[in-house]
């Protein structure tokens, strides 16, 4: 069986592949980098890195270069997440409901509890007062 190395171009340059794959020929070398291709442009979009200037070169055990396949062909040039079908869908919509309920309940235990405190603030400033004209402190 032939050998092919899948090096993968990037803007910064070649990423060899040392090892290559021993495959029954070109045609099963480009659907093998095409399977890979989705989950390495989804590992690159996690890392804020841009996989349509991103390319496997496919060459020979001479270093002949035999093919190239941007991620483009595979990924598209703006791959879009799909949208889950039925019921997931339906989960994933009322997931982000009771997140967005659970939000706004933050929101207001939040603002409570400021009123609380500014409230306690006041009191500890007019108990302060209080306690210190009873000790001859404050002088009236």
């Amino acid at each position: 069986m032939p050998l092919f190395y899948f090096h993968l171009r990037t803007p910064d340059g070649l990423v060899p592949d040392d090892t290559g794959l021993d495959l029954v020929g070109i045609e099963a070398a480009y659907l093998d980098a095409c399977r890979s291709i989705p989950a390495m442009a989804a590992e690159l979009l996690q890392r804020r890195v841009d996989p349509s200037r991103h390319a496997f070169e496919i060459t020979d055990r001479g270093g002949q270069v035999l093919m190239e396949i941007p991620f483009t062909e595979i990924a598209g040039a703006n791959p879009a997440p799909a949208r889950p079908a039925g019921a997931d869908w339906r989960a994933a919509q009322a997931g982000q409901q009771r997140t967005a309920d659970l939000t706004a309940s933050i929101q207001e235990t939040e603002r409570a509890l400021l009123a609380t405190l500014r409230e306690t603030r006041a009191l500890l400033d007019r108990a302060r007062k209080v306690s210190d004209r009873g000790c001859g402190l404050v002088q009236a």
